[in-house]
């Protein structure tokens, strides 16, 4: 096991409630940033929250400003087949599986934690070797994957050994309650911090830009937001687009090729710039229109992030989008796969400033009122009572929660 240096002590204080969350990977996407940002509001209920990164990356440096304690290791465990056979290979990789669990133990010796959070269904490993231990166990779901024997088999083996299944949206709070038999599924939304007003008109006086934040991938759709710039660029061509989000994260046979062909039809040249990965909150503020073309979401943050800053938002109706904004009130929906109908918007929307204005404010509100960081908080700790109640609690409050889960 090793030891990140601790953000104040070298353990967490005596008698707080001790969370152990077991992230599945270090970069810094919405699943480990979105549990990062609740852990503040989280310590108002009494929780310390210490967290187990595998490998080095941004979401290391975030968690060691957030959490009590960071500790980690090297996994070698890989999410498919295919990431068993990247390097050091699937012998190396099986040799090396035992002595990482192992660290996993170590450091759920070490914490004594109260409750582990398994933050995501590819954390079902570490919430394995939770499960042995006797700890109560949260595993949240963060995904929407796609129906079928995979994902049922998933499914129901983590509700097999946890207490409580967690969706972050109704979405997938119904897929995994398909599966869950008795294990009681609570859905717990994300929050996102609150964001000062942007004056619109000072931001971009000169050109209109149109931005999304996304990891470059058929699932996120980055083909659509190419072909719907290329569309609207022919008939408003002093629009820019701006891509945010790491490319080196895919695994789709020929996206490569498929982006680089989009962009070099992409006029007038400098139109469209792939800035890599960068935090939301040094581009999506200054962008005009924020877009997610999304093939499917479970409950994404950059959404509501552009609507907290009052960008108004083109998005697909895929997954726990539709529960964070409604078409024509506090943003656009658009069925998934349409880059014509995507470029007709942002061309109205280039077109109608008081559109822009009427659906900024109105988002941004809506965030206000109903996805706040302190009502993720309130929902995590809702989930952690259940789970040492379920483990805890007096036999017959336990038969009472499962006659009614």
């Amino acid at each position: 096991m090793t030891a990140a240096e601790p953000v104040a002590k070298d353990a967490p204080p005596p008698g707080l409630l001790r969370v152990f969350t077991c992230f599945h990977e270090a970069h810094a996407l919405g699943a480990g940033i979105s549990f990062l940002r609740a852990a503040e509001p989280l310590s108002a209920y009494g929780w310390s929250a210490t967290g187990w990164l595998p490998g080095q990356g941004a979401l290391r440096e975030l968690a060691e400003d957030q959490l009590e304690l960071v500790l980690g290791g090297e996994r070698p465990l890989g999410f498919s087949l295919r990431g068993w056979r990247e390097p050091p290979g699937i012998v190396v990789r099986g040799l090396r599986t035992p002595s990482y669990l192992r660290e996993v133990r170590a450091a759920l010796e070490h914490v004594r934690p109260h409750v582990v959070h398994a933050n995501t269904l590819l954390a079902l490993p570490e919430a394995v070797v939770a499960r042995s231990c006797g700890l109560p166990l949260v595993l949240q779901s963060h995904e929407l994957p796609p129906p079928g024997p995979k994902t049922t088999a998933t499914i129901r083996y983590a509700a097999g050994i946890a207490d409580v299944l967690v969706g972050v949206s109704d979405a997938v709070s119904e897929l995994l309650r398909k599966h869950a038999g008795r294990t009681p599924v609570l859905t717990v939304r994300n929050g996102v911090p609150a964001a000062g007003k942007v004056p619109r008109g000072a931001v971009n006086d000169a050109l209109f830009t149109v931005g999304t934040v996304a990891t470059v991938s058929r699932a996120k759709g980055t083909d659509v937001f190419l072909r719907a710039a290329r569309l609207a660029l022919e008939q408003r061509p002093r629009m820019r687009f701006e891509h945010v989000g790491a490319a080196d994260l895919h695994r789709d046979a020929g996206l490569d090729e498929e982006l680089a062909q989009l962009t070099s039809e992409i006029a007038p040249q400098g139109a469209l710039a792939m800035l890599g990965y960068r935090p939301a909150a040094e581009v999506v503020p200054r962008w005009d229109v924020f877009v997610c073309s999304s093939r499917s979401e479970a409950f994404p943050l950059a959404t509501l992030e552009a609507m907290s800053w009052g960008v108004p938002v083109v998005a697909t109706t895929v997954g726990g989008i539709p529960e964070q904004m409604d078409h024509l009130d506090t943003g656009i929906l658009l069925r998934p796969d349409d880059p014509e109908a995507i470029a007709t918007w942002l061309i109205r929307l280039h077109d109608e400033p008081d559109l822009r204005a009427r659906l900024g404010e109105a988002s941004a509100a809506r965030v206000r009122r109903e996805f706040t960081l302190e009502r993720q908080a309130e929902g995590l700790h809702r989930a952690y009572l259940t789970a040492l109640n379920r483990r805890f609690a007096p036999a017959r409050i336990r038969r009472a929660m499962k006659a009614v889960a």
